[in-house]
This record gives C-alpha cells, sequence and structure tokens, in this order.
C-alpha cells in the first residue's frame, strides 16, 4: 500500500484507539461526559471549517447540510456520546474491544441498505463470534476497572454506540465518492456541536474551573481524536476499497487495551483476552468473507483495494 495510505490508518488507528484513554484521563480532572462530548465537537468543528478558509473551499452547500445531518448524527454525534458515557463504567480497552464489533455490525446494515453486500456464511459466522466475545464479558462482569465498574450498562451503551455508527458509516460509504472529504466532515462535526453544545449546558452547566490538563485532554480528543481521524477516515474511504478501511478496526483494540494498561493501569485479564479473541476473529471472518464477495468467485481484493 501506499505511504499515504498507511499515514491515514495509524492516524485513524491512534487517534480513534486512544480518544477513551483520553476520556478516561478527563474524569480524572473532573470533566463530566457532556461537557468533553460539547466541547470537543466545538473545537473539532472550528479545526474543520479554520482549514476550509485555509484553503479557501466554499460554505457547504444546502444538500452537504442536509446529508451531513443524517451521517453526523449517525456517524458522529450518537456514537460518540454512547461511547463516552460508557468508557464510565469500563477501561478504555475493553471499550476499545467492544467498538471493534462495528465490521460484523456494518455487514449487517450493508445487507439491507447495499444491493452488491449481502449476508453470507462467513459474515454470519463472524456476527456469531463477535456475540460470543461479548456475551464473556457481559457473563463474566469484567470491566478493566478493578472496582466500580459497571460492565452490563457500559456494554449496552457501547455497542448502541456501534449499532448507531455502523448505520452511519455504511450510509456515509454511499455518498463519500461524490463529495470531498471537509464536505462531508464539516457539517457532521458541525451538526454534532450543534446537539452536543446545548446538551453540555443544558445537563452540566457552562464549564468552569477546568485544569491545564484538563484543557490539554480535550484539545487532544477534538484534533488527534476527532478532527485529524475523521478526516483520514473519509480520505480513506474515497481512494481504497472496504477492506483496506477496515484496518484500525484489527488495530484500534490493541492500542486501546496497551494504552490504557501501561498510561491508567488499567486490568488486561485473561477473560478480557478470551473475550477480545472471539471478538477480532468475528471481525476477521467478517472482512474475509467481504472481501472475497469483492473479488468474486476464485478471486481477492488487493491490498491497493
Amino acid at each position: 500500500m501506499r505511504a499515504r495510505v498507511w499515514a491515514a490508518i495509524i492516524i485513524c488507528t491512534l487517534g480513534w484507539g486512544t480518544a477513551g484513554i483520553a476520556t478516561r484521563a478527563a474524569f480524572h480532572e473532573d470533566l463530566g461526559p457532556y461537557t468533553i462530548m460539547g466541547l470537543r465537537a466545538l473545537i473539532a468543528t472550528a479545526a474543520v471549517f479554520a482549514y476550509r478558509a485555509l484553503r479557501r473551499q466554499p460554505w457547504p452547500s444546502r444538500k452537504l447540510w442536509g446529508l451531513g445531518a443524517v451521517i453526523g448524527l449517525t456517524n458522529y454525534t450518537a456514537p460518540a456520546l454512547l461511547f463516552t458515557l460508557a468508557v464510565q463504567y469500563t477501561s478504555a480497552g475493553v471499550l476499545g474491544l467492544l467498538g471493534a464489533n462495528s465490521p460484523p455490525v456494518t455487514a449487517v446494515w450493508a445487507h439491507f441498505l447495499l444491493p452488491n453486500e449481502p449476508l453470507n456464511r462467513g459474515k454470519v459466522v463472524g456476527l456469531s463470534l463477535a456475540v460470543a466475545g461479548v456475551g464473556v464479558l457481559i457473563a463474566t462482569g469484567e470491566s478493566g476497572l478493578g472496582e466500580g465498574g459497571r460492565p452490563a450498562l457500559a456494554v449496552m451503551l457501547a455497542l448502541a454506540g456501534v449499532v448507531v455508527s455502523a448505520f452511519g458509516g455504511v450510509h456515509a460509504r454511499m455518498h463519500a465518492p461524490d463529495h470531498d472529504v471537509l464536505d462531508m466532515a464539516g457539517p457532521q462535526l458541525a451538526l454534532g456541536a450543534v446537539v452536543l453544545v446545548p446538551l453540555m449546558l443544558a445537563v452540566e452547566g457552562l464549564p468552569t474551573g477546568i485544569s491545564a490538563a484538563g484543557w490539554g485532554l480535550i484539545l487532544y480528543m477534538a484534533l488527534a481524536g476527532t478532527f485529524l481521524p475523521y478526516l483520514a477516515f473519509f480520505w480513506m474511504l474515497q481512494r481504497v476499497g472496504a477492506t483496506t478501511a477496515s484496518l484500525p478496526s484489527y488495530l484500534l483494540p490493541i492500542v486501546a487495551l496497551t494504552g490504557g494498561a501501561l498510561l491508567l493501569g488499567e486490568q488486561v485479564t485473561a477473560l478480557i483476552g478470551l473475550g477480545g479473541a472471539l471478538i477480532l476473529a468475528g471481525v476477521l471472518f467478517t472482512e474475509r468473507a467481504d472481501r472475497l464477495l469483492a473479488a468474486g468467485p476464485g478471486q481477492e481484493e488487493s491490498p491497493e483495494g
């Protein structure tokens, strides 16, 4: 693969993989989940439109704002809020594993929304393995936090985020080839801020007394965890195949588990490893089935797409 494709994969993997770690660190700075999401969305939106201004791009059309409203609510606003609420009750590493369920769930949505991506035996096996992995995490009560975790609630919130974001991802895939990267990302993030900032003010009030470390974490989540990964992801959707664009799904849990253990002292137990292995096996089966379906009988999709 080209160096720029690998760079985009790394940006998505590190940005999204460390966002949960930064969120848990922000909780230790007495920041609430709604404040985190409201400020994160506001700063990420400002970054996108500042970048548009530097590139002298015109204001998005009314059609793009309408498209951005649908994709933005399902591909960014709702899942980001659900994941942030979920990581209150589980470790960043376990959240990363739960988020890795996106490809199998996407396969289900694609079956109903995309005429050329039906469910097949491989995808059903992949989905079943992923569900089994989630079941292990629920049944064993593993949260990765030692004390204070609520894994069942975390799983419900995170999986709701996965289901919504998978729908948004399929919808975005249908439209991404026809639009510029900034035209896709800008309205999504802006409409996310329109929803999340008033929600922040209603639930947690105007943020005051945020420490320097707290602002640093918010800036990191907004820029490295939102702005850059979304641009990189939409750039990949336009230039490479679905298999290549999904590579962060394999790598993100590794970053989240490793970073959470090293930076926050989160636990990685054998049962978390078992649940994670089943989930990642489900992702592999799903992507393998996707690759064979895209390539046709007796062929495989090339590494370039």
